[in-house]
């Protein structure tokens, strides 16, 4: 026996999953003009210098129910690992038991000396260890380990993505509460404009037509006005749901006017910066563990071998259960072969060999979504930039433009149509500009989340901390 044993003892640890490599995907070069490396993996969000913007982010990092989903989805891929793990080892048990017989009296006769009526007491150890000749319990343990590293990287995909929505939602929000301001300080002008048009139409100055023409241009400052109010009412809700409330008065920190733009540095980043992110790591992890069970699937064509051994006490007399001669052991050798399964081992190694292509695919698709997320977030921030800097310079003209026709008006060179031009540009413009303001903040955030870095890695270990504490 032990002369079989020993090469089975040798053999035992070898796979047969097929080397892992990582599939070869062209990417650019270089990132053209990228934040420093240092701010892509710190904590940006604290460079807009708010920070009621900062405590929502710890907020959300602490209370937010999807991600408290994740975090407890990475504790169930902790237990299926050392579920599959513990086959690698012996299960040892230990069986007891009691129990009253009755022989048959038509065979008594063949048992002599054999009460009719007897009992049985038996108490030991039994063990069995499966011998993982062929790998199979040592690629499920690597396709599982495969499966935790995917989950956790799944894990801090959700942190970079509720990062990014904290940070877009408290952004756009101050930038409406901007607008809502320019809003209300219209509609209070467009008050006084409608009053004095009905004292000059009460002198004879002017036509009704001008009453009504400020009624109109009053009441469409009244209709967007509410719509913005509606929007941050919007807004609010969703941050609250974002941070884990209900409900929840949402306190504001530095006007938009006075968030600080990170400074950008046209350091060329090496494009390998994009293989932090978590989606592009949780797929080669998915990748990985489809590998690994193809090993599984291979080994399942081959014998298994385990072996068997138990000891204890039997005795038809309890008070000699532990007593010399009540001992009872054995110990052995099972092997298990299949031999016909009509084309289930064959259709499960097609199917891992499949899983293992799909994965293979989708992990080529997430970095070619991240590249070209990359390459939006950039554009999208660089053209933002370029317009929010030509609406400054409009808000600067039509300001002008305006204050000129308010004069002319008023000492009665132009009419009220060019005077009412002049307003209706400069509020547009106003809130266009505000409306930019915003949109340049929340495209830098999403140049961040594009490409992700150590800042996640941070922030989901803040997260798991805090909710473990």
């Amino acid at each position: 026996m032990r002369f079989l044993l020993l090469p089975l003892l040798v053999l035992t640890g070898c796979t047969m999953a097929p080397p892992y490599e990582r599939p070869h995907v062209s990417m650019p070069d270089e990132w053209p003009v990228l934040p420093s490396s240092n701010a892509v993996n710190a904590e940006w969000w604290s460079a807009f210098g708010d920070v009621v913007l900062d405590a929502y982010i710890d907020e959300a990092l602490q209370s937010n129910e999807d991600l408290r989903t994740a975090i407890a989805r990475v504790d169930a891929f902790y237990a299926r690992v050392g579920i599959v793990k513990s086959e690698l080892y012996p299960q040892i048990e230990a069986p007891a038991g009691a129990e009253r017989l009755r022989q048959s009296k038509t065979v008594e006769e063949f048992i002599r000396g054999q009460p009719n009526l007897y009992d049985i007491y038996s108490f030991g150890l039994k063990g069995t260890l499966e011998l993982d000749i062929w790998g199979k319990v040592r690629s499920a343990t690597k396709e599982a380990l495969a499966q935790l590293a995917g989950e956790v990287e799944v894990r801090r995909f959700v942190v970079l993505n509720l990062v990014q929505s904290v940070a877009s939602t408290y952004i756009t929000l101050r930038a409406l509460d901007k607008q809502h301001v320019i809003a209300k300080e219209t509609v209070e002008a467009r008050l006084e404009a409608m009053r004095i048009a009905k004292i000059r139409f009460d002198l004879g100055l002017t036509s009704f037509m001008q009453v009504d023409q400020a009624r109109s241009e009053l009441e469409a400052a009244q209709v967007r006005e509410n719509d913005i109010a509606i929007q941050i009412a919007f807004g609010e809700d969703q941050l609250n749901f974002l941070i884990g409330r209900t409900h929840g008065n949402i306190i504001r920190g530095k006007l938009i006017d006075n968030f600080r733009m990170p400074p950008k540095v046209p350091s060329d980043i090496p494009s390998h910066l994009l293989t932090q992110r978590p989606d592009i790591k949780a797929a080669e992890q998915n990748l990985i563990a489809a590998n690994a069970n193809i090993g599984v699937a291979r080994a399942e064509f081959f014998p298994n071998f385990s072996l068997t051994g138990a000891a204890g006490f039997v005795t038809s007399d309890l008070h000699n259960l532990v007593k010399q001669g009540s001992g009872s052991w054995q110990y052995g050798v099972d092997i298990l072969q299949a031999v016909f399964t009509g084309g289930r081992l064959t259709s499960n190694l097609r199917l891992s060999k499949a899983q293992k292509r799909e994965k293979l695919h989708i992990y080529i698709s997430t970095v070619q979504k991240a590249c070209s997320q990359v390459h939006d977030a950039l554009a999208d921030h660089t053209l933002t930039l370029k317009n929010l800097a030509t609406l400054r310079d409009r808000v600067a003209t039509t300001r002008s433009y305006f204050r000129l026709a308010t004069l002319r008006y008023n000492e009665g060179q132009t009419d009220y149509l060019n005077y009412l031009d002049a307003e209706r540009q400069l509020f547009n413009t106003e809130l266009e500009y505000a409306q930019a303001q915003g949109e340049a903040y929340t495209t830098l955030v999403a140049i961040y989340a594009a490409l992700g870095g150590g800042w996640v890695i941070e922030a989901d270990g803040i997260a798991e901390f805090s909710n473990y504490r």
